[in-house]
C-alpha cells in the first residue's frame, strides 16, 4: 500500500480524533473560566473558613495548656496547705515538749549562755574579727613571726570564739596572748591598719589584757556551761532537747519547702494568667472572623 493510499484510509479517523479532542479542550476552557469566576465570588469565605478553622485549632490547644496548668496549680495549692498545717503540728509539738518543768531549766540555761555569746562578740571582739584574720594570714604566709601556740589559739578563737572562750581558764590566758601578739603587730606598723582603725585595736585589746572587761562574761559563762552540762547529762532532758533539735529541723526544711512552693506557685499563676490573656485574644479574633462571614454578631464562650 503506498503512502497516498494509506493517508486516505486513516484521514476519517484522524478528523474525528482531532474534533473530539478539540471538545474537549472548549469544555476544560469552559470549567475553567466557571471555576474562576466561583473563586472570584467564594474564595475570600473559603480564606475565611480556612483561618477560622486554624485559630479554632489553635484555641483547642490553649484549652489543653490551660487545664495542664489549672491541675498543676491545684496540686501546688494542695501542697502549700499540706506545709501550713505541718508547720502548725511542728509549732505545737515544740511547744508542748516546752511546757515541761525540767527543759524549762535548760531552755533558760542556754538563752543565757546564748545572750552571753552575743555580748561577748558585741563587747570582747568588736572591730577586732578583722584584724586578727589579718594577723593570722600574715603569720601563715611567714611576714610576721608568731608562737605556733598563739597561731593555734588565734585560729580557734577565729573559728568558735565563744566555746574557745569557755574553755579558757580563769583571767582567758590565751586570748590575752593572741590580743597581745595583735597590739604588737599594730604598734609596730607591721600589720598596717588605717590610723583610726589601728587606734581602736590596740584600746580594746588593752582592755581585755589588762582592764579584765571580760572577766564578769568568763566567770558567768562558766558557771552556765555546767550547769548546761549537769542537765544535758539527765536522759530524759537530753531526749527532749533532741525532740525540740528535730522538730525544729524538720521547721526549717518546712520553712524552705513552702517558699519554693510560693515561688512555684506564682510562676504557675503568671503562666496561667498569660494563657489566659491569649485565650481571650483569640476568641475576640474569632468572634470577628464569625461576625464577617454570617454577618451576624457572635458571642462565644470557652
Amino acid at each position: 500500500m503506498t503512502r497516498q493510499e494509506w493517508l486516505r484510509q486513516i484521514r476519517p479517523y484522524y478528523i474525528i480524533d482531532m474534533m473530539t479532542l478539540g471538545g474537549n479542550i472548549d469544555k476544560l476552557r469552559r470549567l475553567g473560566d466557571e471555576l474562576h469566576s466561583f473563586l472570584m465570588g467564594h474564595g475570600v469565605l473559603l480564606r475565611s473558613l480556612e483561618e477560622l478553622d486554624g485559630k479554632l485549632n489553635e484555641l483547642t490547644k490553649l484549652g489543653q495548656s490551660r487545664e495542664s496548668v489549672s491541675s498543676q496549680k491545684e496540686l501546688i495549692e494542695h501542697g502549700l496547705v499540706e506545709a501550713k498545717r505541718e508547720e502548725k503540728a511542728l509549732r505545737d509539738k515544740i511547744e508542748e515538749i516546752r511546757q515541761s518543768p525540767k527543759i524549762q531549766e535548760y531552755i533558760r540555761t542556754d538563752t543565757e549562755l546564748r545572750s552571753l555569746r552575743s555580748e561577748l562578740l558585741r563587747t570582747g571582739f568588736s572591730r577586732l574579727g578583722g584584724p586578727l584574720r589579718k594577723l593570722m594570714s600574715i603569720s601563715e604566709r611567714g611576714n610576721y613571726p608568731l608562737p605556733m601556740e598563739v597561731r593555734e589559739n588565734g585560729k580557734e578563737y577565729i573559728k568558735k570564739p565563744f566555746s574557745t572562750f569557755l574553755k579558757e581558764d580563769d583571767g582567758y590566758p590565751r586570748l590575752k596572748g593572741i590580743l597581745s601578739a595583735l597590739s604588737s603587730a599594730v604598734s609596730s606598723n607591721r600589720l598596717a591598719l588605717k590610723q583610726r582603725e589601728a587606734k581602736k585595736v590596740i584600746e580594746r585589746s588593752g582592755q581585755v589584757v589588762s582592764g579584765g572587761s571580760l572577766t564578769m562574761i568568763h566567770t558567768k559563762a562558766k558557771e552556765l556551761k555546767r550547769t548546761y552540762d549537769r542537765l544535758l547529762a539527765d536522759p530524759e532532758i537530753a531526749g527532749l532537747v533532741q525532740q525540740v533539735r528535730e522538730t525544729r529541723r524538720k521547721g526549717r526544711a518546712n520553712h524552705k519547702l513552702q517558699e519554693e512552693l510560693k515561688s512555684e506557685l506564682q510562676r504557675v499563676a503568671e503562666s496561667e494568667m498569660r494563657l489566659n490573656e491569649q485565650s481571650d485574644a483569640l476568641m475576640r479574633e474569632l468572634e470577628n472572623s464569625a461576625r464577617k462571614i454570617s454577618g451576624t454578631a457572635v458571642k462565644l464562650q470557652f
